[in-house]
């Protein structure tokens, strides 16, 4: 369904369009969803290990139950969101985050913390693919890498946050520290659910308004009409589709190794203190606030492919640097500034604007559902498989390894991608 907007997309140009606002509390959306739910966990672990007495391979264990959790509701969040709309899918999913985030802070054991950490992320793949979903339909080709980049620097500002409150909160309770932060943590996310409520909408069409971006003044059909839902077939059939999703299964193996042992491993084997060790994962996170941004806008101008391609080369680098193991001097803080630089914001936002490149509105969050279900499969072995090498090893070295060649495999794969050019419509990297 297409409508005839010239108005509407002339009074646009004069003033604030309302899809600023939708990408401001998409930020905060995958802040919560995300950057306090998913890595929130990397930075309380030290001191929830110590709480609760739990073993490397059961925190590994734990990690993968929460990325379990994401993977199954990946595809089903798209679908979802594809029907009856992302706003919905969101607001429901962060409240969902919220409350079992609040509910891991009154846990004492392995298999209870890893049922609600897995309920974690059942809700985090419904708000965060969804916003996604919703954001490809509120920005233009051209304009859809700068507001991905925008969106997934949630990510960095939820690790910002946790990196500086962690410690103050583990300072003042001392024992009973990491159970507090799990329940200021869910009641911000629940914060961020009711803002969701209020701003979000589903199309600019629900405004009158065109997308950021669009100089044609016509509205394509979005997620949530009446044209119904994509299918499994109509999602496979999408060109390109094979080597988006290999790509992002890569990213997602290989990152969340260090996203959810960095700390412990600075902590327990370069011997840094959890003040030190929360200072360089907050960094990390304030460079992660703005680097999808700057990745994404790169990618508008000099093509998606070659930005991945990139963006894995980095993170391969970044993760041998740690395999190495320096504690001292810039060389301690290098792996972090390299991981916030290009994860966790970067291949997340540059996934979402292929899946906008290669689809459509209506098809966009379901591509993006399926793609990220085989990322969660990704996040599902990494934390375990690491857990099981420093159980065996001693060391998180080895583990650092293994994410390098899971990068440089992204790579290869990204180096394969086509997506379609906006400006010319031929088929380009």
């Amino acid at each position: 369904m297409k409508q005839n907007v010239e108005l509407a997309g002339q009074s646009v140009n004069r003033g604030f369009h309302y899809g600023w606002a939708i990408l401001l509390t998409g930020i905060l959306v995958v802040g919560g969803a995300l950057g306090l739910a998913r890595f929130g966990y990397g930075m309380i672990l030290p001191s929830m290990q110590q709480g609760l007495g739990l073993t490397h391979d059961q925190t590994g264990f734990i990690a993968s139950a929460n990325m379990f959790g994401y993977f199954i509701s990946a595809l089903g969040a798209g679908l979802l969101a594809s029907r009856f709309g992302p706003r919905v899918v969101v607001v429901i999913g962060l409240l969902w985050v919220g409350a079992t985030m609040i509910a891991t802070g009154l846990m004492n054991g392995v298999q209870t913390t890893a049922l609600v950490r897995f309920l974690t992320g059942v809700g985090s793949a419904g708000a965060n693919v969804a916003i996604m979903g919703l954001a490809a339909a509120w920005f233009a080709a051209g304009r859809r890498g700068m507001a991905m980049g925008f969106l997934v620097g949630g990510s960095g500002l939820g690790i910002a946050i946790t990196g500086w409150m962690v410690p103050v909160v583990n300072g003042v309770y001392l024992e009973a520290g990491w159970r507090y932060n799990w329940f200021l943590l869910g009641a911000l996310v629940i914060a961020f659910a009711v803002l969701a409520a209020l701003v979000l909408r589903n199309t600019p069409a629900e405004k009158n308004l065109v997308p950021i971006g669009d100089t044609t003044g016509t509205l394509p059909a979005g997620p949530g009409n009446e044209e119904g839902s994509p299918g499994m077939r109509d999602i496979l059939k999408i060109k390109g589709v094979f080597f988006l999703s290999a790509l992002y299964f890569c990213f997602g193996f290989s990152y969340i190794i260090t996203a959810t042992y960095l700390v412990t491993f600075l902590v327990e084997e370069l011997g840094c203190s959890q003040e030190l060790a929360g200072q360089i994962w907050s960094t990390a996170g304030m460079l992660g606030i703005g680097s999808g941004l700057v990745w994404g806008m790169l990618s508008d101008r000099l093509g998606r492919r070659s930005m991945l391609v990139t963006v894995f080369l980095i993170q391969a680098g970044c993760y041998l640097l740690l395999q190495a193991g320096f504690t001292e001097g810039a060389l301690l803080w290098l792996p972090a500034i390299l991981f916030g630089l290009t994860a966790p914001g970067s291949i997340p936002g540059l996934a979402a604007s292929c899946c906008g490149d290669l689809s459509d509105a209506r098809r966009a969050p379901a591509l993006l559902g399926f793609i990220t279900l085989v990322f969660g499969l990704g996040q599902v072995l990494g934390p375990a498989a690491a857990g099981y090498i420093k159980e065996f090893t001693g060391s998180f070295a080895w583990a650092f390894a293994l994410a390098a060649s899971m990068a440089v495999s992204g790579a290869l794969f990204s180096s394969r991608l086509v997506v379609p050019d906006w400006r010319s419509r031929k088929v380009v990297g």
